[in-house]
């Protein structure tokens, strides 16, 4: 390896390192000084750290506080969302300590995103409980996904098999906005407007009227593409709708749809360049019953469409391959969850079908189409039981698939609350992944089917703890290790066509270290660290293209009043093949300002400005995908 590549990477390491120190020095000396004047305000916050403030519903389906939680969950709220001037769910991802993300150009981007070394094909992607990940391909584009109606997105590193079926890498749940309650009407306003013409343009309103609620939201971002090859153009449009029912049920309605046309970079050395479409259109209707004071019946129906084109192209020649994709599935779950003494318990069962067709084009070698679906099937049951400081959570769920088999996910997690500030985690999982169905079918050209496939199939471990006790800081670590057997391998068989088979046994073990301060002189820090060390079981060789080491780091800065502001750091090394001549030599900054111009009760009016990629730093995997450099932009944002 290049000495100066591996001296230039711990050299942009020191700002990291330095941050940790500085929180460390920082703390005890100004903060007891300063204390005082902020104590109301601290204390608020220091709670925040740890104490129940907001229910979290991914890990059992049933909403429950986070001391409950034995799986190790992250949870990123609007308000963070905001100070990030986030443009997509990827811009929020790549900020997450266990996140890694391949990410491939600016807003709007595609994004492969893995949780501690996982593909990006094992991880499940929800909204509102509805799997984004397309049954034909197991890919969910976080760079497609918009935030301006996340209300909150939960996140479980390790799998979720247990109550969310094939999650073998994780979960990433983003729970959107409800309607206004205390309002007929309010809304929002913004736009930003950067480099390459890059502009975000977004809007919402909300409100209750009686019984109704309604939630609108819509928006669209534009780049001409901060490298070449690189623009971007999406629309969107969201609306949930609200009706309290006279017993104390609720009936919901909701409905999303996005499009967007985007080019992925071009590669100079093979003198190639990529283009996608994409076209997706979700709904959902869900009513909650309760049928006693104890018992909660659950029924929600919900249905996809998914487009997705794909153009490659010669820089010398034009267009030589092309595809289409058309994903449709539709689903039901069925859930009744009953509370009684120290228990929750969740029962329930749920049904999904995809439909599919790929049809696709090879200059040279003709056309094909290929047509295929699956049907899925599942009883799920889960309980959480809380003794004294004790909570326990078994669970376990049955899974019927029409193209792979069954697979049986049991579960068990353990909480234990030491004082008032300090919780001990433990779980123990299995989990599974259905391969895609085009591994099973085929794509008529190059992809030779496999029928015989197995699940991919893992066993994991978790530990650790997360405590305030420590007067001036939050801290949280977690030990992980997660045993999969049948992974999918890609197999060659000739120059033109490859066959996936369930050959590797892998193992991912590491740690997790996150660490926040509380404000001082309003200013908060925090660092985060995930070393992950990805092995084949059989060779003992590192697993090429995982995640090996990560950092990220915020220095975050808040009056309480009008102005707003932080500093954002990611570092990701991979463990890429030489030849790709991947850089890690940087850590990439983000700084982000707002400041409220006009504020009253029925109008505020904010000015942001973001500096991305502060330092000009380089970060990416392959030198034909390169990070965008550094570039600016800045908008107007009205609430009402």
């Amino acid at each position: 390896m290049d000495i100066r590549r591996v001296e230039n990477r711990r050299r942009n390491l020191i700002p990291v390192i330095g941050l940790l120190g500085l929180s460390m020095l920082l703390v005890p000396t100004g903060c007891q000084k300063y204390a005082w004047a902020q104590a109301n305000e601290e204390m608020r916050v220091l709670e925040m750290f740890y104490e129940d403030k907001e229910l979290v519903v991914t890990p059992t389906r049933d909403p429950k506080p986070v001391s409950q939680v034995a799986e190790n969950i992250t949870v990123i709220t609007a308000k963070e969302i905001r100070n990030l001037n986030a443009h997509t769910l990827a811009d929020v991802l790549v900020t997450i300590t266990g996140v890694q993300q391949d990410w491939r150009g600016g807003p709007g981007s595609l994004a492969f995103t893995g949780i501690q070394g996982s593909s990006s094909n094992q991880v499940l992607f929800l909204i509102d409980g509805v799997s984004q990940t397309s049954a034909s391909t197991n890919f969910a584009d976080a760079g497609a996904i918009p935030v301006q109606n996340i209300e909150r997105v939960e996140i479980i590193k390790g799998p979720a098999s247990t109550s969310w079926g094939s999650s073998l890498g994780g979960i990433i749940n983003v729970i959107t906005k409800f309607p206004e309650e205390e309002k007929a009407a309010a809304g929002m306003a913004s736009a930003s407007l950067g480099e390459r013409f890059t502009g975000d343009y977004r809007g919402e309103l909300t409100g209750t009227v009686g019984q109704f609620g309604y939630y609108l939201s819509g928006g669209k971002l534009h780049s001409d593409g901060l490298l070449p090859h690189n623009s971007v153009d999406t629309d969107r449009a969201y609306l949930k709708l609200t009706h309290q029912l006279p017993d104390g049920g609720d009936l919901r309605f909701s409905l999303g749809y996005s499009a967007g046309d985007r080019g992925d970079q071009m590669d100079p050395v093979a003198r190639t360049s990529y283009d996608n479409t994409f076209d997706n259109l979700l709904t959902t209707l869900s009513i909650l019953l309760p049928l006693t004071e104890r018992i909660d019946w659950d029924l929600s129906l919900r249905s996809q469409w998914l487009e997705y084109n794909q153009l490659f192209s010669s820089l010398d020649t034009g267009p030589f391959y092309a595809s289409r994709l058309d994903d449709r599935s539709f689903g039901v779950t069925s859930k009744l969850v009953w509370r009684t003494g120290d228990h929750s318990i969740s029962v329930g069962a749920e049904f999904d079908r995809g439909d599919f067709e790929l049809d696709q084009e090879i200059s040279g070698r003709g056309r094909s189409s290929v047509r295929s679906h699956i049907a899925k099937s599942a009883l799920f049951a889960n309980d959480t039981i809380v003794v004294g400081s004790l909570t326990i959570t078994p669970g376990i769920r049955f899974d019927h698939t029409t193209t792979n088999g069954d697979f049986l996910s049991p579960s068990f997690g353990v909480t234990w609350g030491i004082g008032e500030h300090t919780v001990l985690r433990g779980a123990v999982a299995r989990g599974f992944m259905v391969p895609p169905v085009i591994y099973t079918q085929g794509d008529g050209l190059t992809l030779v089917p496999n029928p015989e496939l197995n699940m991919e199939k893992v066993l994991s471990w978790q530990a650790g703890f997360e405590t305030s006790l420590l007067r001036y800081f939050w801290l949280k670590s977690i030990f992980f290790r997660h045993d999969v057997s049948d992974a999918l391998v890609a197999t060659r068989l000739s120059a033109e066509e490859v066959r996936y088979e369930n050959r590797d046994k892998q193992r991912r073990q590491g740690v997790e270290v996150e660490v926040k301060t509380i404000p001082c002189w309003y200013t908060t820090l925090g660092a985060g660290y995930t070393f992950i060390d990805s092995t084949d079981r059989n060779t003992h060789q590192r697993i090429p293209s995982s995640a090996r080491q990560s950092v990220n780091a915020v220095i975050q800065f808040d009056d309480l009043k009008n102005t707003r502001a932080n500093l954002v750091g990611r570092y990701i090394w991979w463990n890429a093949p030489d030849f790709t001549h991947g850089n890690y030599a940087s850590v990439i900054w983000d700084m982000n300002v707002a400041r409220k111009i006009y504020n009253n009760e029925r109008l505020s009016v904010e000015l942001f400005l973001a500096a991305r990629n502060l330092f000009n730093g380089s970060q990416y995997v392959d030198d034909t995908l390169k990070n965008p450099g550094r570039w600016f932009e800045g908008g107007i944002r009205f609430d009402f």
